[in-house]
């Protein structure tokens, strides 16, 4: 029965694949509006790893700069950008696909000299003009587009000498959630709708972020790669701290019965993640910074 069962998994799997059944833009936006209220979780544990590619050393001596906050969630990067920038001819021009995230970044930031968009990170890219920002930054973000599409999107409208800020996931991260829910897929097959491609969509390390950008003719100044280890007394708690953050963004649009599945996500989270008296899970990702 399982080995028909995992075969079943892998056929509909398959099948989801070449009818293009797989979590779209709309899918993340609706996760990250629900997740909006709760992402100052993530911030709180992890923006000291994004002050690390802020660097407004590379921007301050720029005269009337335009910056790019692309994908900038709750507008942490921005608010930021905007303290360390006190010319009042610095201008942000800030887009994400998440209405509910633009909506608290709007309610924090009242600086005039910020622009919120709320639209498509493809869509918005499409439309803007050559050469036209200081810098553009993104905070993990990357992964949910297609690299080589956005990669050459920003050089195209970045300016000669101008500076990309990245933080983003990359392979290793969330280690063993990956297997948690290919093995909840195998178990139930019928209840599969769609499948999630962001994890192949992760840089493996540091010399894969530099290649893609290389070979859109950047010149890297700066990788670095760090992990942060994140524990809990329970594991219902790990798993409502990665749905809280939006790490799992994507994941809620997995199965046609996702409460009974979530029962059984915990319940292998209890067997793989218990160490020590505590649930212990990784972040791992790459901070780059490229110039033009």
């Amino acid at each position: 029965m399982k080995v028909i069962k995992s075969l079943f998994s892998y056929l509909k799997i398959i099948f989801l694949y070449l009818t293009g059944k797989s979590v779209k833009a709309q899918d993340y936006k609706n996760e990250y509006n629900i997740v909006a209220p709760t992402y100052q979780n993530w911030l709180n544990r992890m923006k000291k790893y994004t002050d690390q590619i802020i660097r407004t050393d590379m921007i301050i001596n720029k005269e009337g700069p335009l910056i790019l906050d692309f994908a900038c969630g709750t507008g942490y990067i921005t608010d930021v950008l905007l303290k360390e920038l006190p010319s009042k001819s610095v201008k942000i021009v800030a887009v994400d696909i998440s209405d509910k995230m633009v909506e608290i970044a709007k309610s924090n930031i009242t600086d005039k000299r910020c622009e919120f968009i709320v639209q498509d990170g493809n869509l918005f890219l499409q439309d803007e003009s050559d050469e036209k920002y200081d810098a553009i930054y993104c905070g993990y973000a990357l992964p949910y587009f297609n690299h080589k599409k956005v990669i050459k999107h920003f050089y195209r409208i970045l300016k000669k000498g101008g500076t990309t800020h990245f933080i983003l996931n990359c392979k290793g991260t969330l280690e063993g959630i990956h297997e948690i829910y290919i093995n909840t897929m195998k178990k139930h097959p019928s209840e599969i709708a769609k499948i999630l491609e962001i994890s192949y969509q992760l840089p493996k390390d540091e010399n894969d972020i530099r290649s893609w950008f290389e070979n859109h003719s950047f010149q890297t100044l700066f990788t670095n790669t760090v992990e942060e280890f994140v524990s809990f007394n329970k594991a219902e708690d790990l798993y409502l701290w990665l749905k809280q953050t939006g790490a799992l963004a994507g994941t809620g649009c997995f199965f046609t019965d996702n409460n009974e599945i979530e029962k059984e996500i915990i319940d292998e989270i209890v067997k793989k993640y218990y160490s020590q008296k505590s649930y212990i899970i990784n972040h791992r990702f790459i901070l780059a910074i490229f110039r033009k």
